[in-house]
């Protein structure tokens, strides 16, 4: 899925600014349009983390008040110092 990939990509590049990994997250909230799309999603997403080291994940159906963004995703990372 398109979007799925943008955004981890999104997350993926804010992380680098702050001097951080795709490794330094623990959890993800993904929202959903369609839950039909969970499967698409979840291939995208195994792809942005280490198979057994996944952070905590919740996935839920939400309507975006934008036309046209079927998903977001919000993180949560833990820093290195």
């Amino acid at each position: 899925m398109t979007q799925a990939r943008q955004a981890l990509e999104n997350v993926k590049f804010l992380l680098a600014s702050c001097g951080a990994t795709m490794d330094d997250i623990v959890k993800v909230n993904i929202y959903l349009r369609n839950t039909s799309d969970r499967q698409k999603v979840n291939q995208v997403y195994r792809e942005y983390f280490t198979k057994g080291q996944e952070p905590a994940k919740v996935t839920v159906q939400a309507t975006s008040p934008i036309d046209g963004i079927d998903l977001e995703v919000e993180v949560t990372a833990a820093l290195p110092s």
